[in-house]
């Protein structure tokens, strides 16, 4: 058994919300409209100018202009995302309730994980654990495509504490799913 009281703060919740954005599916089907909305719509200005028969040094000059933009919009779009996506963790803290306790404990038992916060006590099977993330500042340890409990490193003692505590939890992981699919056979 494992039991970590950890305390997140906006740093943390934001580096999950980057990772997730830069690292899933959706994020990055959702980065990449993004980053070629306003190349499109450029584009779109200079056909609507080409249609409509303008002067050739007009549109000539104006394809320009739009190609640097689209470059540039390109170029810096992944930055302003992030930012974005940080005002808005800002403005929802100033609003009231985060998506995430400050302070809660995480017990990681033989059959289930608990968390307790001040004012929520949640309890996961193991057999909903969909992926296991290690980075640099976390373990991200996903229940749902877009949930999950942010362990951060600094909630270990030490360096064998954290390695001990991913064998465990792939371990469990990995008999879940290995059992999952005998059943299926």
């Amino acid at each position: 058994m494992f039991e970590f009281k950890i305390t997140l703060d906006d740093e943390d919740y934001l580096l999950f919300n980057q990772y997730h954005l830069l690292n899933s599916p959706s994020g990055k089907k959702s980065l990449m409209s993004f980053r070629f909305i306003t190349p499109f719509l450029c584009f779109m200005v200079i056909v609507i100018f080409c249609i409509a028969g303008s002067d050739f040094e007009l549109i000539l000059s104006e394809a320009i202009v739009m190609t640097i933009i689209s470059i540039l919009w390109i170029g810096y779009s992944k930055k302003e995302i992030l930012k974005s996506m940080n005002k808005r963790i800002i403005k929802m803290k100033k609003e009231g309730r985060l998506p995430y306790s400050n302070e809660a404990i995480l017990k990681f038992d033989d059959e289930k994980i608990n968390e307790i916060a001040p004012n929520t006590e949640n309890i996961t099977k193991y057999s909903l654990i969909e992926k296991i993330v290690v980075t640099e500042k976390a373990i991200y340890i996903y229940f749902s495509s877009v949930q999950a409990y942010i362990l951060p490193v600094t909630a270990f003692s030490a360096e064998m504490e954290k390695l001990k505590f991913l064998e465990f939890i792939n371990m469990k992981v990995d008999i879940l799913r290995d059992t999952k699919s005998k059943l299926r056979s």
